[in-house]
């Protein structure tokens, strides 16, 4: 049967001399991998959309439960970007955000509120509004919340420390080594609290920056298994400088 749906392209895989298997999450069936016949090529056409990272489609698509590669049989630009393609930084953020999705969402079903929060969290991103340099750490830490293992914000006078393994603030610095500073710990207080909106007010250094998102990948790596490491995170470290 034929189903129309959404979809957010992540990654694709080459297959054979001109075909690519593409990882697609969609709005529907959750994460697919469908077959493109002509990806590369001479014959390639409008395909290199379905190879961009994060493209945003309308599909439709032949469904077979069961079956681990499907195919596409029409499909639609929903959103054409204005800045990601062309900023630097944008593209590598959007890097790093493709390959943390990919890992996590492998194998996931659907899940409709989580679709439209990565689809919305994109359009942010590329609509060049304040404080876009912190959007990967904000996006992080709201996608813990639909993954399910989101920080508890039980910070207060006492409870000043982020033990990364409990995902709670604790009253005194663990035994062990993964916990954050007093100030990088009030730091996830206050994101666990902010509006997209309120982007800006998340970092105000680099050093800073780059202390939250070393802390969220930290905490991804441990309440996330199979992820991996994750390799465009030096690649978005050495352009936030």
């Amino acid at each position: 049967m034929i189903y129309k749906t959404k979809g957010i392209v992540l990654t694709h895989t080459r297959y054979g001399e001109s075909s690519a298997i593409v990882h697609i999450y969609t709005s529907d069936f959750g994460m697919q991998s469908y077959m493109v016949n002509g990806a590369y090529g001479k014959k390639k056409k409008n395909t290199m959309v379905l190879l961009q990272p994060l493209s945003s489609l309308e599909m439709d698509v032949y469904h077979h439960p069961g079956k681990d590669i499907q195919r596409i049989k029409e499909f639609r630009l929903t959103v054409m970007y204005q800045r990601i393609p062309y900023s630097q930084t944008l593209r590598a953020q959007a890097f790093l955000l493709t390959e943390i999705l990919w890992r996590s969402l492998r194998g996931e079903g659907s899940n409709q509120q989580m679709f439209d929060f990565i689809e919305e969290a994109l359009a942010v991103l590329d609509s060049g509004s304040e404080g876009l340099e912190n959007f990967h750490i904000w996006f992080l830490f709201q996608l813990t919340r639909h993954l399910g293992f989101q920080p508890h914000d039980n910070y207060n006078e006492e409870c000043r420390w982020f033990d990364l393994m409990e995902g709670c603030f604790v009253s005194g610095e663990p035994a062990h080594i993964y916990y954050l500073s007093e100030e990088i710990s009030a730091a996830i207080h206050k994101i666990a609290n902010l509006e997209i909106s309120s982007l800006k007010a998340i970092a105000s250094n680099i050093v800073q920056r780059r202390e939250l998102l070393s802390a969220m990948i930290r905490f991804f790596e441990l309440h996330q298994p199979g992820i991996g490491k994750i390799r465009s995170l030096n690649v978005l470290k050495e352009l936030f400088v």
